[in-house]
């Protein structure tokens, strides 16, 4: 409850070693994560906050860890990936009882579709997989294995490895490889590009300047939307991670703070907080530290 009496070990889910409890997500009023109690493997549990309210949600894998990943909440069900040891990893689904715990779809019948991030958009849950055919591309589902399908093959040739999926103005946001490459003091490095999908038409490659003329900067770990524009970690032409951000235009698009002009500021973590944006950065001369950023002032330590 923030004060040291108030801070209590929920329950001792493993009693001969870590649980190791991971991806925490709320759903139907119980959070839910997945944790090792040392018999079952890694599954999927909930707890009510209480002891005796803390219990595994079903037994997916037998024969080991179904090491259940990627948990989000979409029409009254919790999706999430999982093993089970006979199909691979597939897209599964919760109501919260064993029963209620199935596979929504073998995805790669010849071995693991392991789906991505999933978002909701449109009344559809939407995330990348690999069906085993068109490598690694953009699919939803609406809960059922025929509503379960592909949206596009980005790529057109192998894997185009989707990710970073954002609603942002009514749209899905994404990035997606392009097989195209640029040298940086580290190498060559593989261009990613933006895209944007309304949910109908096929999705869109945007073409910003300054970015290799193509569909954006390279993203690290994800988008967040704050005052009403995307912003993320991106690399753009100089081949260095500083904090940009988007509104979805080439003129709207550009690097928000320079944290580190003679290298990586790295900014990670973004969280908006207070009408400001908090992450974790490095100028090159403090180290990595705790950072803030408004669109009213200039970025300064928090």
């Amino acid at each position: 409850d923030g004060t040291a009496s108030g801070t209590l070990m929920v329950a001792d889910i493993n009693p001969s070693g870590s649980s190791s409890p991971t991806r925490l997500t709320v759903f139907n009023n119980a959070l839910y994560f997945r944790a090792n109690d040392g018999t079952y493997g890694t599954e999927l549990w909930k707890t009510d906050g209480t002891a005796s309210g803390t219990l595994m949600v079903a037994d997916i894998n037998p024969s080991g860890s179904s090491s259940p990943t990627r948990l989000t909440v979409f029409n009254n069900a919790l999706y999430f990936r999982a093993n089970d040891g006979t199909y691979g990893t597939e897209l599964w689904k919760t109501d919260g009882t064993a029963s209620g715990t199935l596979m929504v779809a073998d995805i790669n019948p010849s071995g693991s579709s392991f789906p991505g991030t999933a978002t909701v958009f449109n009344n559809e849950l939407y995330f990348s997989a690999d069906d085993g055919t068109n490598g690694y591309e953009l699919w939803k589902t609406d809960g059922t294995a025929s509503g379960t399908v592909m949206v596009a093959d980005i790529s057109g040739s192998g894997s185009s490895y989707v990710s970073e999926l954002t609603v942002y103005n009514d749209e899905l946001y994404f990035t997606a490889r392009t097989g195209l490459y640029i040298s940086t003091g580290s190498g060559l490095v593989e261009l990613s590009a933006f895209y944007k999908y309304d949910g109908m038409n096929p999705p869109i490659r945007l073409t910003f300047q300054g970015t290799n003329g193509l569909g954006g900067p390279i993203l690290q770990g994800g988008i967040i939307i704050f005052n009403n524009e995307m912003y993320y970690s991106g690399r753009g032409n100089t081949g260095e991670y500083q904090l940009w951000k988007s509104d979805g235009t080439a003129s709207g698009t550009s690097i928000a703070s320079e944290i580190n002009p003679s290298g990586n500021s790295n900014p990670s973590y973004l969280t908006v907080f207070n009408n400001e944006l908090y992450f974790s950065a490095d100028d090159g001369i403090n180290g990595d530290e705790l950072w803030k950023y408004s669109q009213q002032t200039t970025i300064t330590y928090a």
